[in-house]
């Protein structure tokens, strides 16, 4: 939602949190505050949120329905948030823990943004050094209501930029990082813009891309199984996450170096088809074992069956090296003059 060439240009123009948990006592609603001198760690909180999963806002989004409210008429922005988390509370779990409920209203480079992040309570100890005769001893007591930059402090977060067609939203959820808890999506009122399969789908599709545009980098040994690569990759792995996606990398294109130019167009790639920040579990349906296998040889020779028929093919290895190729097979069907040009894999 937030390109990376403008993660510093977050500018924070209004700010509230309130206190919720998974009690009604817990909710204690607050009033609008100044960042001040403690903004970088409100800033870093939003750049760290920024980095999502895309979702589309809902004609009866709660959310959404504020945001507009908002929008028209700023002197809104309290009160709507205080109806936004009294409903966030309500619909918290009970296994939820006690936290803030902050929302902000953005300036990034000129754009109007808006997030929602909820923050856990973390308990903290602190200590105090105090002197008696000489004699130095430290006082540690327990803090509960606290900010921490613990990433596992941030448990959910939106960002927000209102469109014409209503919204869209790039969430994070530390509880489930492929798929959105049920209930921070009723609370938004959103739907996930791409499912599984889709997901799935345009990564197989990338992935076969941008092998091909390095093919002379990558090398026969990853070319020449292209499509059993990725296939493998999406039936073997459990999922894709793009902070984590070099067993997928490695998989699918071997070893790369950090700065090999597979990555960047790789990278590139995904934030073309926006699903740079997309975490999911891969539908392995979606990308089906090719039904056909495809062998070419050094000479130009190509052949082309169907799996059902793998054991009518054999390969014995030469002793002077090179393969034999043996069909075995009820009859030629077709034997012509081919002079159709064609690209092949050599």
């Amino acid at each position: 939602m937030i390109q990376p060439n403008h993660s510093n240009d977050i500018v924070i123009e209004r700010m509230i949190f309130h206190v919720v948990g998974p009690d009604d006592s817990n909710l204690v609603l607050l009033e609008e505050i100044e960042p001040g001198a403690h903004l970088d760690f409100f800033v870093d909180r939003i750049r760290t949120a920024s980095k999502g999963i895309m979702l589309d806002f809902v004609a009866a989004s709660p959310v959404l329905a504020s945001l507009l409210k908002i929008e028209e008429d700023a002197a809104c922005f309290v009160s709507e948030t205080k109806n936004l988390a009294t409903l966030f509370n309500t619909m918290h779990s009970g296994a939820a823990s006690v936290g803030v409920f902050l929302m902000f209203v953005l300036n990034v480079a000129g754009e109007r943004l808006y997030a929602i992040i909820k923050y856990d309570h973390e308990e903290v100890l602190s200590y105090t050094i105090e002197e008696e005769d000489d004699i130095r001893r430290a006082l540690i007591a327990a803090l509960t209501s606290t900010f921490v930059r613990s990433p596992e402090a941030l448990q959910k977060a939106a960002i927000i930029r209102l469109t014409e067609a209503g919204g869209e939203l790039s969430v994070r959820d530390r509880v489930a990082p492929s798929k959105i808890t049920r209930y921070f999506l009723g609370f938004l009122g959103a739907r996930r813009r791409f499912q599984a399969d889709q997901l799935t789908s345009t990564l197989s599709d990338i992935a076969k891309k941008t092998a091909r545009k390095h093919a002379d980098t990558l090398g026969t040994a990853v070319m020449s199984q292209l499509n059993r690569r990725v296939y493998d990759a999406v039936q073997m792995q459990p999922g894709f996450d793009p902070s984590n996606r070099e067993p997928f990398l490695a998989a699918v294109f071997g070893p790369l170096p950090e700065d090999s130019p597979v990555r960047t167009t790789f990278d590139k790639e995904l934030r073309n088809a926006r699903i740079e920040n997309e975490v999911f579990d891969f539908d392995r349906n979606a990308v089906p074992r090719p039904r056909r296998k495809h062998m070419v040889t050094d000479e130009g020779i190509e052949v082309i069956y169907d799996r059902q028929f793998e054991d009518r093919v054999r390969r014995e290895a030469l002793a002077g090296g090179g393969e034999r190729i043996v069909i075995e097979t009820g009859g030629i069907r077709v034997e012509d003059d081919y002079t159709e040009a064609r690209s092949r894999l050599r």
